[in-house]
């Protein structure tokens, strides 16, 4: 007992001051009514000056205007009343009711100010489209917007849930001949936003010519082949419905490099779908402000309406890329924008050259190597023909350069028969035969060089070269030849003519 009366003792001096402490919470819960008295005093004081707002309501001499804007104060008030009462009783947050008092409040001021600010922005929309400064699709939207303004079709709505203020259209019961709220709703801000928003015609024009300044290299290289090609003009060789301007593959690539940076220029321009809508109505003249449409049914049905959605990160129209026709009508824009294209880098051709004959560029990579090509596709069509019409000589001669390709065996000539022995992959002998006719000798020639093609030259170009070979000469159905190499193609490098073959 003596060692816990001195322990205590020893802590005389923590004891607490309960007296101070209760003083202390009562103050602290004083506080906090006299806070939530405040809260209370300035909510009621909020509601009574909203209220006052509504009741005073602007008024004017058109009935169905009154009436729509009395109807909407009537159900506003009453709302606001319920919100307040669910407060007090404790079964709304005050954070909730904040955010809803301020839908109201920002929704009526909107609402409001919708009719001013529709007859403020009209005239200077449609002046705008008057102008080409605007796009058709500026119209449709003020179009859209005015049906929200006939009072004696509409109804402003309060979202209960949300307190986002909205007008929706009236519409006759069919039945009851009563007029009832339809699903075509739209909030107030979104109103706003349709009448605020300007969507401006794209300036074509000027976009396109700053492209054709930056294509620079590539419209000579074009305009170039065009000239070889006889193809006139960039818009003859590439333009939409191009004609077939060269045969020859040898300027494929540059064609098809040309073209792919041309599309790849249009989808920046038409990564903005109001860019689409622009030149549908502003350029191409096929559309207009009666062509959108929101209604699915109807776009299905008629290929000339152009259908649209809302954007729902800002409340605007615009199009709708699964509509039925949307893949048709953005055709039509690039197909525009292309033939103004190439119409313009001809255009520019023209200027830049000033009648003076232009400098020859130099070839191209591919250019190159396609002459190296045609170099052994000569070489090895004029072998193909002189195994079928040569004299001994040149047929000897032929199959030693075939026999010097690596995995052919053998080629040997019977009169009117060519074998060749081949190996394949497992190193096994493959012999083909082929009976020469005077009146197959194409086809003949056609084989033979399919099967000792391995250079992978283009067909038709070795087809050309033993076509002229061949012309005019008989096939050979009298000398014959036996196979067996004198050297294989391994131990020493053999090159035919041209640049980088193998043999």
């Amino acid at each position: 007992m003596a060692t816990y009366y001195k322990y205590a003792e020893r802590n005389v001096d923590s004891q607490v001051n309960w007296a101070e402490v209760g003083k202390g919470i009562s103050d602290m819960l004083a506080d906090e009514v006299k806070i939530r008295e405040e809260k209370k005093a300035e909510i009621d004081k909020n509601t009574r000056d909203f209220q006052q707002t509504l009741q005073t309501a602007p008024q004017g001499q058109f009935q169905d205007a009154n009436k729509f804007t009395n109807d909407y104060a009537h159900s506003m008030m009453e709302q606001q009343m319920i919100d307040t009462k669910l407060l007090k009783a404790g079964k709304m947050k005050l954070q909730d009711y904040t955010l809803r008092r301020q839908n109201y409040i920002d929704g009526t001021n909107v609402l409001f100010d919708l009719q001013k600010l529709y007859q403020e922005n009209y005239k200077n929309r449609m002046d705008g489209i008057q102008t080409d400064e605007l796009q058709a699709l500026n119209g449709f939207n003020m179009a859209s917007v005015e049906g929200f303004g006939d009072f004696s079709k509409s109804r402003a709505v309060i979202n209960s849930a949300t307190g986002i203020v909205s007008v929706g259209i009236m519409k006759p019961n069919p039945q009851t001949g009563v007029m009832e709220l339809t699903d075509d709703v739209v909030p107030v801000n979104v109103l706003k936003g349709k009448i605020l928003a300007t969507i401006p015609t794209w300036k074509a024009d000027e976009v396109m010519n700053n492209t054709v300044k930056g294509f620079g290299d590539k419209i000579r290289v074009l305009q170039t082949i065009a000239t070889q090609t006889k193809a006139g003009s960039i818009t003859e060789l590439t333009g939409v419905g191009a004609l077939e301007a060269s045969k020859d593959p040898q300027f494929k690539a540059d064609i098809e490099q040309f073209n792919k940076a041309v599309d790849e220029q249009i989808n920046s321009y038409f990564s903005n779908p109001y860019h689409i809508t622009s030149v549908l109505t502003q350029n191409l003249k096929k559309y207009n402000q009666e062509s959108y449409t929101f209604d699915k049914d109807i776009a299905q049905k008629d290929s000339s309406k152009i259908l649209l959605k809302i954007n729902q990160s800002n409340g605007l129209p615009t199009l709708d890329t699964d509509a039925p026709s949307y893949k048709a009508q953005e055709l039509e824009a690039r197909d525009w924008v292309k033939s103004q294209l190439l119409s313009k880098m001809d255009s520019k051709v023209k200027v830049d050259l000033g009648g003076f004959t232009p400098q020859p560029r130099q070839p191209s990579q591919y250019e190159y190597e396609r002459a190296d090509a045609k170099k052994t596709a000569s070489v090895f069509g004029e072998n193909i023909s002189n195994l079928m019409t040569g004299d001994a000589s040149k047929m000897e001669a032929a199959k030693n350069y075939f026999e010097a390709i690596p995995n052919v065996e053998s080629v040997v000539k019977d009169k009117n028969v060519i074998t060749v022995t081949t190996r394949n992959k497992d190193g096994e002998s493959v012999p083909q035969s082929f009976t020469l006719n005077p009146n197959n000798a194409r086809n003949t020639g056609q084989a033979l060089a399919k099967l000792l093609n391995i250079d992978k030259l283009p067909e038709d170009m070795v087809s050309g070269y033993i076509d002229r070979f061949n012309s005019n000469k008989k096939i050979n159905l009298v000398d014959s030849f036996k196979g067996g190499k004198t050297i294989k193609a391994f131990d020493i490098p053999i090159k035919k003519d041209g640049v980088g073959s193998k043999y």
